[in-house]
């Protein structure tokens, strides 16, 4: 048997990293079987559609690295691909449910359905259909029709029945169709219900697992007792645990600490580091290692090492991940993509500098960068002529014999024809020999003031990447705010 997994996102708004990692594990669990991966789009709920966001779905996998065989974009045996070109099929369908007597016309209003809702739950009960529509006869559904009333179509959900299965994640798992009540499946406007139409097209597009999110777990007794009134091979099913918030909440597509993919994209992540971060959502690959390549991943995937609890969002580890991958990636590379970020926010390279001088300054923050936008708060003051002093680099500067260190550095610096690293070094060693001082004495008040702050990167390469009018401007001023 080959392994045919799908993910069917719905065009209703940006790819949401939720789903990316319901859509990854299938991924990987097809691609370490040497199955198939589908792409479909179920765009069947119209009001909602989003024009563009099928592309930027299709765009977002790309970047993340996964290839489908079949897909809206690239077709495949099982075309149509998108719900809404698929509508005569299900209309076919749900023909055959009729003529066996398995579906129905359903003739009541949303105000009626709603009261007897109300009903239900005034009575203690929990709300289901009350089957009012159920067995009428062909005039009773004639005079319905002649007031005017437009029939969703149900499904008659068979009395007594236990539903099993033994999902792959969850295990051993039973429903009571007598807890169910007979569910629409065909709706007015002869667009689809989810139960119905994803039955349909899993079934047709012949896969062998259903990996999708728990949230799932209760529309499966519907969607059983579908494949079986149609007589259609039954998948496997696989519930994953949900994605929580660090409060250990179900995640939200509006939570503001975890963004859309095209957001980790525009903001200059390494694809890599986010398929690695989801993969870890709720999968353990055995033992302590965490950075795996997609291959690495692939080969040691099973959906035996799926947790059934809970997978937490940990924000703070995904910039650790991403940060590790950052780190690895050669410099011009990152260069490229921090240049992306300056074109986006419009801003040049100071006078007289290129792009040599770029990568430089850019291999000063790349040990500390999750992505390619924190190069800008990083690095503001080399694109800034003035630098804002912090609480602790006035602080220094305030010091016994720092605003000496600086006076000295000033003037060493404003006699040098030389702007290099190591001039910057030598200049260090004379004040040293002059003054007497050392470690950070010697090095801190410099740094404070040509700074504005007490810790960065390699001094001696900051000062050599600063326009040398820049650096000695920020001295002056900053002994002028210190008052000293």
């Amino acid at each position: 048997m080959t392994v045919r997994v799908r993910y069917a996102p719905s065009p209703t708004g940006h790819l949401h990293i939720g789903g990316v990692r319901t859509a990854l594990f299938n991924y990987l669990f097809a691609k370490h079987h040497g199955g198939q991966f589908i792409l479909r789009s179920e765009d069947t709920d119209l009001e909602r559609n989003v024009p563009g966001a099928e592309q930027e779905i299709l765009e977002g996998f790309r970047w993340l690295g996964f290839r489908w065989e079949e897909g809206p974009d690239v077709g495949g045996p099982h075309a149509p691909y998108r719900c809404t070109d698929r509508l005569p099929i299900y209309r076919d369908y749900l023909k055959k449910l009729a003529d066996a007597g398995a579906a129905y016309p359903c003739y009541c209003t949303a105000e009626e359905l709603d009261a007897q809702r109300a009903e239900a739950l005034r009575l203690g009960q929990t709300p289901r259909y009350s089957g009012k529509c159920r067995d009428l006869t062909a005039d009773e559904r004639a005079a319905l029709e002649a007031e005017g009333r437009t029939a969703n179509w149900r499904f008659r959900v068979p009395e007594g029945v236990t539903l099993s299965l033994t999902d792959a994640v969850r295990g051993p798992v039973s429903f009571e169709s007598d807890d169910i009540g007979d569910f629409v499946i065909m709706k007015s406007n002869g667009l689809p219900t989810y139960n119905f139409q994803v039955v349909i097209d899993d079934a047709l597009m012949e896969i062998t697992h259903v990996i999708r999110g728990e949230e799932h777990l209760s529309n499966t007794p519907r969607q059983l007792l579908i494949y079986r009134a149609l007589g259609l091979a039954e998948p496997a099913f696989a519930h994953l645990p949900q994605v929580l918030d660090e409060t250990r909440k179900k995640l939200s597509k509006r939570d503001p600490n975890v963004l859309p993919v095209h957001a980790y994209r525009e903001a200059g992540y390494v694809p890599q580091a986010i398929v690695n971060f989801l993969a870890l959502l709720g999968w353990s690959p055995g033992g302590e290692e965490e950075i795996l390549s997609l291959e690495e991943i692939i080969a040691r995937f099973d959906l035996e090492r799926v947790n059934k609890s809970g997978a937490v969002f940990d924000v703070h580890k995904l910039r650790w991940m991403a940060n590790q991958y950052l780190k690895q990636l050669p410099l011009p590379a990152l260069t490229e993509m921090v240049r992306v970020q300056l074109q986006r926010q419009g801003i040049a390279l100071p006078d007289g500098r290129d792009d040599g001088w770029l990568e430089t300054v850019v291999g000063l923050y790349q040990e500390q960068m999750a992505c390619a936008a924190d190069f800008l708060p990083l690095a503001r003051g080399f694109f800034e002529r003035q630098a804002a002093l912090s609480a602790e680099a006035l602080a220094v500067l305030r010091e016994p014999g720092a605003a000496d260190v600086v006076r000295a550095y000033h003037t060493l610096a404003e006699a040098s024809d030389v702007w290099t690293a190591e001039a910057s070094r030598d200049r260090f060693n004379e004040i040293k020999k002059t003054l007497g001082v050392k470690g950070k004495a010697l090095f801190m008040p410099v740094r404070a003031a040509v700074t504005g702050e007490v810790h960065g990167p390699d001094l001696q390469m900051t000062i050599a990447c600063l326009p040398k009018a820049w650096v000695l401007e920020r001295m002056e001023a900053a002994l002028a705010q210190a008052g000293v």
